[in-house]
């Protein structure tokens, strides 16, 4: 790119007294026409030669258990979002039970569990940038795998498989089976959190959480009292909090003290899910969704203060609330409701439902990718 600029020149021979003041302040004001001149060709060329690089902007993915799909909301515009389907290319279709937002923003990974009992369970890396489908990970049959999580160094994935109380350990870059850690007989894991090198697993058969030190391997067993489903940390990460279903009761680990404190949610409750802290590790908001254990299905959300360890909030949502995450910035929260198709999102500063956004059939598990990256 060529940048022309008009110079006034004085030639040599050219007289001009500098003693005059009108021609003092003219000479600096030519000067400094000059310097914007130079100033602004050199932004312009600047932004020539190093073109902007496209910004990736805020969305949230949705894994459609029966819907066999991911939704994509587009937070800039919610009446334009995406559908990817999972089926492969032989038309099988997938259950996409939980979806995870790679803490660097480069992937997306979907645990899928195929609808014909005899084929294969997989991991689904996702391309962000193109909402496609770039890896299918085959981990074997009979699994029924539940969540997936990455460390926060996006480096490994991390699979839980019900049936056969497992925990797989993939390379993110290789997508290889590097390891698996074998919980033993009647644990059924099924969500779980990664933090500072270990995984924290809820237990539902075993009614614990298991507690993995992944660079030894070694496996602690914390007893929980109840069907815990799914655990929740803080930023600060003094806390992990896990879902009791049956006993309608949230538990938090003190993690210094090894010390667990019994929250008990409000009577209406019918049976607790997934749970997500704010950013600011001040608030716990925990979708209630009922229906299995012949109870009635719920559209709870209840908020708990973490310092108090009481529930200052409930707030109405869809049918069968779900899966639960909060936006990088503490703002909004998003609420999956398996019972309608939809997706509630929440104010943080009114605690109020402020949109409702259809998703495919069955949401379950709920992922956020922010301008600057995933969650873990």
């Amino acid at each position: 790119m060529q940048v022309w600029f008009r110079l006034f020149h004085y030639g040599k021979n050219s007289k001009i007294n500098l003693n005059n003041k009108k021609m003092k302040n003219l000479v600096v004001l030519k000067k400094f026409q000059i310097m914007v001149v130079l100033v602004v060709a050199g932004l312009i060329i600047g932004s020539c030669n190093n073109p902007k690089k496209t910004m990736q902007l805020a969305k949230v993915y949705v894994a459609n258990e029966d819907g066999g799909s991911i939704s994509v909301i587009n937070l800039q515009d919610s009446t334009k979002n995406t559908e990817i389907s999972i089926s492969d290319s032989s038309g099988m279709m997938f259950m996409a039970h939980n979806v995870q937002v790679a803490p660097d923003g480069k992937s997306v990974w979907v645990t899928a569990i195929p609808m014909d009992s005899t084929a294969t369970n997989q991991l689904i890396v996702i391309d962000p940038n193109t909402n496609s489908i770039k890896k299918r990970i085959e981990l074997g049959k009979d699994l029924h795998l539940a969540h997936v999580v990455l460390d926060n160094k996006s480096e490994y994935a991390y699979a839980t498989a019900n049936e056969t109380n497992q925990i797989f350990q993939v390379d993110a870059k290789t997508y290889k089976i590097t390891q698996k850690f074998e919980l033993g007989k009647g644990y059924l894991p099924h969500g779980f959190r990664h933090q500072n090198g270990k995984l924290y697993v809820a237990n539902m058969d075993a009614k614990s959480m298991s507690i993995i030190t992944i660079s030894d391997g070694t496996i602690t067993d914390i007893p929980l009292g109840g069907v815990a489903v799914q655990v929740a940390t803080t930023q600060d990460e003094k806390f992990i909090f896990a879902s009791l279903y049956d006993t309608k009761e949230v538990v938090n680990y003190d993690i210094k003290n090894a010390q667990i404190t019994r929250i008990k949610l409000p009577n209406d409750a019918q049976g607790p899910i997934q749970l997500y802290a704010t950013p600011d590790s001040k608030l716990l908001y925990v979708a209630d969704q009922g229906e299995t254990m012949g109870r009635p299905v719920s559209n709870k959300v209840f908020v708990i203060d973490i310092t108090s360890n009481k529930v200052i909030k409930t707030i109405t949502v869809g049918n069968k609330a779900h899966g639960v995450v909060i936006s990088k910035d503490g703002k909004t929260v998003y609420v999956t409701n398996s019972g309608d198709n939809t997706v509630s999102v929440i104010e943080v500063a009114t605690q109020k439902v402020i949109n409702t956004i259809a998703v495919g059939k069955k949401p379950n598990g709920i992922s956020y990718l922010s301008e600057t990256g995933g969650m873990e």
